[in-house]
């Protein structure tokens, strides 16, 4: 075989490893794109809620939360909202109180994570008889603010059958800078199209942690045991691994306000999530495959999800990729003549139409103005700093993230 061939057939096979990842990304846009995002709403509601909103030191922020959650479209007896004010040392409780929330004050300094408080106030509301008396548990974090027909939407898919719900999880000062701007993109593939393709696909939504309800019948049969730095991916995957689904619902949505430059602050955040993960799916891996509990495709999928990297480092592989198929057709003498080459040039279309139509979907789907086009010239910035962030120590510990003053 000559060196041209040689290279081309190396070549060849990085296109078949990374076969798996284009066609998630390509079958995943295609059913978002083609789906109806509306949800058939029942014509009155019957289940019975309990908004929770977990908050550590939220002073800034947890009386707008908790006035969207009050001002949900949906009869006032049937929910209410609750603020877990955990281990507070601010007026986060004074505030909520005022708002008209009830409160609930929890001082265990040794176990400060999002995942303890909520495993705490469920034992509560079990121990209290109150579970049984709601039907599902929404959990919003305490600088968001949710859609009113938020309730309305989860009240109609849990009578329709699921017990795990997430909503539309996007940035509420989209347009404070050209970092949110970007976020606000990032998210609506991370938050919007990839999920929403999972769930048309008939597989399971991720849970993003804002904006997730679970059924308290759901919650009897897989307890929430979840207390990492990413309590709510990791609960994902419990709940996914004993059998269960979690639907999406893409015409519910919370926003939550994000940081608006970079800063310690930011990369702190960025490296719990990107740490965090990164555990979990290396953990996890070789258990999903072997799970019995997950239908043969929904475990495949699993894999590839799980396998998947950063969108970053997905972009630059694959960018890497296209140069090299291009390089190892035009080694041949008589690149048009070589059934190898055709094989690149195959590739490559197929690496293009999944990237574009992934990256072009947001727009059709989720209403993204155009103009956040341009916003995607600062890739290579957020990369870079990206990049930076990662090369820090894994965090110790889950630290809240400082927010902007007046946030």
């Amino acid at each position: 075989m000559s060196l041209a061939g040689l290279f081309a057939v190396l070549v060849i096979g990085l296109n078949f490893v990374a076969l798996p990842f284009l066609l998630m990304l390509l079958l995943s846009a295609l059913a978002a794109l083609f789906a109806s995002r509306r949800t058939k709403l029942p014509a009155s509601p019957e289940s019975r809620f309990l908004i929770v909103i977990p908050a550590h030191d939220e002073r800034e922020g947890i009386a707008r939360t908790v006035q969207s959650c009050r001002a949900q479209a949906y009869p006032v007896e049937l929910f209410q909202v609750l603020v877990i004010a955990d281990n507070c040392t601010d007026e986060t409780a004074a505030i909520a109180e005022a708002e008209g929330a009830e409160v609930v004050v929890r001082n265990t300094t040794d176990r400060r994570t999002k995942g303890y408080a909520l495993e705490y106030l469920i034992e509560r509301l079990q121990e209290s008889g109150r579970f049984d008396r709601l039907d599902a548990l929404v959990i919003i974090d305490a600088d968001t603010v949710a859609s009113a027909d938020l309730l309305r939407k989860f009240d109609a898919r849990i009578r329709e059958g699921a017990d795990w719900l997430q909503c539309y999880y996007t940035v509420a000062n989209a347009d404070a800078s050209w970092r949110t701007r970007l976020m606000t993109y990032a998210f609506s593939l991370v938050n919007g199209v990839g999920p929403f393709g999972l769930d048309r696909l008939g597989l399971s939504s991720p849970l993003n942690g804002n904006g997730m309800g679970f059924t308290t019948r759901g919650l009897k049969r897989v307890p929430w045991k979840a207390y990492g730095l990413v309590e709510d991916y990791e609960y994902s995957w419990i709940v996914r691994m004993a059998g269960e689904r979690i639907a999406f619902v893409p015409d519910a949505v919370v926003k939550a306000t994000m940081l608006e430059q970079g800063g310690e602050a930011a990369a702190a955040q960025r490296r719990r999530w990107e740490f965090g993960r990164k555990e979990i799916k290396k953990r996890l891996f070789g258990e999903v495959l072997r799970d019995r509990r997950m239908g043969l495709f929904e475990r495949l999928a699993s894999a590839v999800e799980l396998k998947t990297p950063p969108m970053m480092k997905l972009l630059a592989a694959l960018t890497l990729l296209a140069f090299l198929n291009a390089a190892a057709a035009f080694a041949f003498a008589d690149p048009l003549a070589h059934p190898a080459s055709w094989v690149l040039l195959g590739s490559t279309l197929l690496m293009i139409a999944a990237v574009g139509l992934y990256a072009l979907a947001p727009f059709a789907v989720f209403g993204l103005p155009l103009g956040y086009l341009a916003t995607l010239a600062y890739i290579p910035i957020y990369a870079a700093w990206k990049l930076t962030v990662r090369l820090g120590d894994k965090p110790a510990e889950w630290v809240r993230t400082a927010r902007t003053a007046g946030r």
